[in-house]
């Protein structure tokens, strides 16, 4: 079993992070954006935003330990 060193988890960190957090962030702006036209768009922030940061986290996740372990 090859140990995996601190190099390659910041590399595998830094290739997923961008789309991590265009992840958490998108469905917000989107939402946000909406809600200068239609104000009740706005209560759905605080529904949509552990949905958003749930899946954004799963993704991070599941990426980084696919990168880690297939080599």
């Amino acid at each position: 079993m090859d140990r995996i060193t601190e190099a390659e988890i910041a590399t595998s960190v830094k290739k997923h992070y961008g789309m991590t957090l265009l992840i958490a962030m998108a469905p917000l702006i989107f939402m946000l954006l909406i809600g200068f036209y239609e104000q009740m768009a706005l209560h759905v922030i605080p529904l949509l935003a552990p949905i958003t940061v749930v899946a954004a986290v799963s993704y991070f996740v599941k990426n980084v330990l696919t990168d880690l372990f297939a080599k």
